[in-house]
């Protein structure tokens, strides 16, 4: 009891450490640019304020509009959409559809809660999306993080109907093109062998109960859609990232993979969020652009 009380002390001091920087990063960013539509707050699940998700519309592009699913990161005890507003926005600008979503976090859930309310939105998209003129035959993933980790499982439940099935999820009536994955924590199994926070949200009982779920990479097919891996030369978990990139050419399966920054010019975890004066990012954020758009089915 003491540890676990130690553990969620600790998770609301980087709360608010975590949530400064973020402020400080997007201060002075126009929430409303005059080029983009946003719908807030549409309820996609039933746990009120943690399954609501934003939807950010380019408003001068006619014909469905190619969708990007961003799922956030945090640790899975950290972020809103609205920590990832000004990047969503962003996006939208380049011509695509944001969908930006919360969901809950823990130590309040504990796996596979988040994933499944990602499934949520994904359903939610294929029987909504027509409402609002998105292109479901068109969809991209985006994640970041623990979001990088859930996009990746979530594309390989997509792709694997065996890994599907044990997820429990039904495939929704929607195309999936590509994904973007960016510092992802990928090979939770390894990671989860050492102690650490997110044992908060991977307990010994979803550890133990849900064992082979997490063997995520062991389920990584052939028809694994496109994805661009990203990571930087200061970012922690680097190393996962390089192991991908290894495993996804061991399978012959197509991605880009890029560590980003260099020892005179280093970069951190999701350095990519810095919008307003970082040309890395910049350069990033372009690169990952032009992927999604080499891969919109025309």
């Amino acid at each position: 009891m003491i540890a676990v009380k130690y553990s969620q002390i600790k998770i609301q001091q980087l709360r608010q450490e975590w949530k400064k920087g973020d402020d400080l990063r997007d201060a002075g960013l126009d929430k409303h640019p005059m080029n983009v539509h946003r719908l807030d707050n549409l309820s996609y699940g039933s746990h009120g304020k943690y399954n609501l998700l934003d939807l950010y519309l380019p408003n001068k592009l006619k014909g469905p509009l190619p969708v990007i699913i961003n799922i956030h990161g945090g640790g899975y005890f950290y972020a809103t959409k609205e920590t990832y507003q000004f990047y969503g926005l962003m996006m939208a600008q380049k011509g695509f559809a944001f969908v930006n979503f919360n969901y809950q976090l823990a130590p309040d859930v504990q796996y596979p809660s988040e994933i499944n309310e990602v499934n949520q939105v994904f359903q939610w998209v294929a029987m909504h999306g027509k409402e609002y003129n998105l292109d479901l035959n068109n969809v991209f993933v985006v994640g970041d993080s623990a979001g990088g980790q859930m996009a990746e499982q979530y594309l390989v439940a997509y792709s694997n109907p065996v890994y599907r099935g044990m997820m429990r999820f039904s495939k929704p009536n929607l195309t999936i093109r590509a994904g973007l994955l960016n510092c992802g924590c990928y090979f939770l199994p390894q990671l989860l062998a050492q102690p650490s926070l997110i044992d908060i949200y991977f307990s010994p009982v979803a550890k133990k109960r849900y064992q082979q779920q997490l063997r995520v990479e062991d389920y990584v097919t052939e028809d694994f859609l496109p994805v661009f891996i990203m990571t930087a030369n200061n970012d922690f978990l680097r190393d996962v990232g390089i192991h991908f990139d290894k495993l996804l050419n061991a399978r012959r399966i197509e991605h880009e993979f890029k560590i980003y920054g260099s020892p005179d010019h280093s970069r951190n975890h999701v350095f990519h969020f810095n919008l307003k004066n970082d040309p890395i990012a910049k350069q990033c954020n372009d690169d990952e652009i032009a992927f999604l758009l080499r891969h919109i089915n025309k």
